[in-house]
């Protein structure tokens, strides 16, 4: 135990000699060379020492640190004895700091990664570039987690990764309640945000346990699946629009188009000639990369036919884009009448609210798919089947649609009513001799005339 000169002041320092090579280490504390036992290698009793600006150490408090020290010393070589080894210069520097509750000193690499291990910008980063090489990416999965990058930063500019916890998480979901997003788009979010952060954590970034365990606490209701009925569907796609409005005609065979293919926007604008079979469409669809093969309808064969030589290059349609289709969707299903009303019950934080619209208003590119979804069940076509068109990976995905098809197929039920009521006109029409049903005829022609 020996003392020298520091930047801060005399400073309380042990040199050991291992394998022949020397080990220096700062206890920590400063001591008055003239208050200090060389012999004893201690402060001497009864003494305070001040050194520059530290806080002023008595003899006792100087002495219990260096016998601390020395107590871990013994520790060290001890536990090394037990393993009939000697500690190397590093491994017995390591070993005492890890006793006094040091942290080692890092290299200036080490130092900028354990900054970044905190930082979401490098965290985010990192995950852009790696997370679509570990599973199927699409362009806009790209833009959904950006849009969650966006929401973080609008509620703290600087936040890092191991700051956000519960209470900044509040702060998140407070943030989307008051800038009036639906509590469905909230969890979407959420789940983004989770998945995001599952994936720094795994990947050696500090992430506040909190966040991986936050639940919004949001009520929701099930989701209204918007859709064309089929009779709907048919009238549409035979509506004659005004010559001075022919893009909305090829908006409206657009949008029947996917609807009876099931395809997305997406696969729409990138539906190439080469694509098209005999009976049948075999694309990759650009969400999930799943390779379909989706059969074609007489309608979607004759749509096919219509527009055949009427779009130079390798793809089949000209596309408008998404938010331009969607406004002439919109105008196109109002001119042709589809103003059914819809109902719409949905929450922002905990204010329930529902609104009723014409069908028009709400209609938009996607409505093609589940209107393809949801006639096909309803036709008595198997989920399995239907699945195999549109790509869905699972049941639950599907359950909204096998819904809405159990409830068009109690209406249709009715019919058993309607078919009893005519076996019994059969019946007594079977009964009627050739006089009669000319007197019936002439009653029904005459009928039907009166309500035409």
């Amino acid at each position: 135990m020996y003392l020298r000169k520091g930047t801060n002041g005399v400073q309380v320092r042990t040199r050991w000699n291992v394998k022949k090579n020397e080990v220096d280490t700062f206890l920590g504390i400063y001591a008055e060379p003239e208050k200090w036992d060389s012999e004893l290698q201690q402060a001497k009793r009864s003494t305070t020492h001040q050194v520059g600006d530290n806080n002023p150490l008595t003899a006792r408090e100087i002495n219990k640190v260096v016998n601390e020290f020395l107590g871990y010393v013994d520790e060290v070589f001890t536990e090394y004895s037990l393993k009939a080894e000697s500690p190397t210069n590093d491994e017995f520097r390591q070993a005492i700091n890890a006793k006094l509750g040091r942290k080692p000193k890092l290299t200036e690499e080490e130092l900028e990664n354990e900054k970044n291990k905190l930082s979401l910008d490098a965290a985010f980063k990192e995950f852009l570039e790696v997370r679509p090489t570990e599973i199927c990416w699409g362009k806009y999965t790209h833009r959904k987690y950006n849009q969650m990058l966006t929401h973080i930063k609008a509620c703290n500019e600087n936040i890092q990764l191991d700051q956000m916890d519960k209470k900044f998480l509040n702060t998140v979901k407070m943030y989307f309640i008051e800038n009036g997003y639906h509590n469905d788009t909230i969890s979407k979010h959420f789940r983004n945000i989770r998945g995001f952060l599952t994936w720094a954590k795994g990947n050696g970034y500090t992430v506040n346990d909190e966040a991986l365990a936050y639940k919004a606490n949001i009520p929701s209701h099930a989701k209204r699946v918007i859709f064309l009925k089929f009779e709907e569907l048919m009238a549409f796609s035979e509506f004659k629009f005004p010559e001075s409005k022919k893009y909305l005609s090829r908006t409206r065979d657009l949008f029947c188009f996917m609807a009876f293919t099931s395809l997305r926007y997406s696969d729409l604008c990138m539906l190439k000639k080469s694509d098209v079979k005999k009976d049948y469409l075999e694309i990759y669809t650009e969400k999930t990369d799943d390779m379909l093969s989706i059969p074609l309808t007489s309608h979607a064969k004759a749509l096919l036919a219509k527009y055949k030589d009427k779009v130079p290059g390798n793809y089949v349609f000209q596309v408008p884009s998404n938010q331009k289709l969607n406004d002439y969707i919109k105008e196109a299903a109002e001119l042709a009448g589809l103003d059914r009303e819809v109902s719409e019950v949905y929450y922002c934080g905990k204010t329930k609210h529902e609104t009723v619209h014409p069908l028009y208003s709400t209609l938009s590119c996607h409505d093609a798919r589940r209107t393809f979804v949801c006639c096909s069940l309803a036709f008595g076509i198997t989920p399995t089947t239907v699945m195999a068109c549109t790509g869905h990976a699972d049941y639950k995905a599907m359950q909204p649609y096998i819904d809405v098809a159990s409830e068009t197929a109690r209406k249709e039920l009715g019919k058993w009513d309607k078919q009893t009521s005519r076996s019994k006109v059969v019946e007594l029409i079977d009964k009627l001799s050739e006089q009669q049903l000319a007197q019936a005829l002439s009653m029904l022609q005459n009928q039907f005339s009166m309500t035409a």
